[in-house]
């Protein structure tokens, strides 16, 4: 019998001691010592304190003991935002671990806008943060023909894919197009050397434009990529203008004319 009574005894003063701590966060928002009095936004390198903050709208009373799960919600529908979690730093910071969109391309139109892989446009600055990505458009578009979304999303997925592939290659694509049958055409530049000293003697080559499918294997590039490098012995004399990759296992080399026409 006194087991028993010692056992309900337990229970009683664990329900009892879940309910105080339960109501222990609200309690302690009220306390002023809690009252937020920073916020630092790590992880992030287009979105700026002042939109997180904007983005979060705090009252004034905000508290570190306020529940977290409203703000991250509304961090995460930010357009810069893929994710979101904040953090609670005693006695009145907050953190917010930002997990951003990055952009891949920029899409012409009329003005350049920054997209992530999905196609989403993006509120960035490219001048601001200085993007250094290929421009994405229709090929043969007059003025300011836009991309469809279903266009746009299936090049900036082909961009990300790419790049996942291939990190650099997109440094020497300064744009890629694409045409009504949906094939892709990107311009691609040498890169001139890192050190200084070949900077002076490097003389760049008019771009070169590879044609290929969406999907196009990595190796089918990469294969293509050397047989650019490859073409100042293969063809001297004669300059390559084009790199087809639209023909089964083959890569076609397309040269200029005789005299650079």
């Amino acid at each position: 019998m006194k087991r028993w009574i010692a056992f309900w005894g337990m229970v009683a003063l664990a329900v009892a001691l879940a309910g105080v701590l339960s109501r222990a966060p609200q309690a302690l928002a009220k306390v002023e010592a809690f009252r937020v009095t920073g916020v630092r936004v790590e992880g992030a390198r287009y979105l700026s304190q002042e939109e997180a903050l904007r983005t979060l709208d705090l009252p004034p009373d905000a508290s570190v003991w306020n529940d977290t799960k409203g703000w991250e919600l509304r961090l995460r529908h930010h357009p810069l935002v893929a994710g979101a979690t904040v953090h609670r730093r005693f006695p009145g910071l907050l953190v917010l671990q930002v997990v951003e969109r990055e952009p891949v391309a920029l899409c012409s139109g009329p003005v350049l806008e920054p997209v992530d892989r999905s196609g989403r446009f993006l509120p960035i600055d490219p001048g601001e943060h200085r993007l250094d990505l290929p421009i994405m458009a229709l090929a043969g578009a007059q003025g300011s023909a836009a991309l469809t979304p279903a266009q746009r999303r299936l090049m900036a997925e082909e961009i990300h894919r790419i790049t996942q592939g291939d990190p650099g290659f997109l440094a020497r694509v300064s744009d890629i197009t694409l045409d009504a049958r949906g094939d892709l055409h990107a311009r691609i530049s040498d890169v001139p050397p890192e050190s200084e000293g070949d900077l002076h003697a490097w003389v760049p080559e008019p771009p070169v434009t590879l044609h290929f499918r969406p999907g196009v294997p990595h190796r089918r590039i990469q294969a293509a990529l050397q047989v650019l490098e490859d073409a100042s012995t293969r063809f001297e004399g004669r300059r390559v203008t084009d790199l087809d990759l639209r023909y089964e296992d083959q890569v076609v080399a397309r040269l200029a004319r005789a005299g650079g026409r």
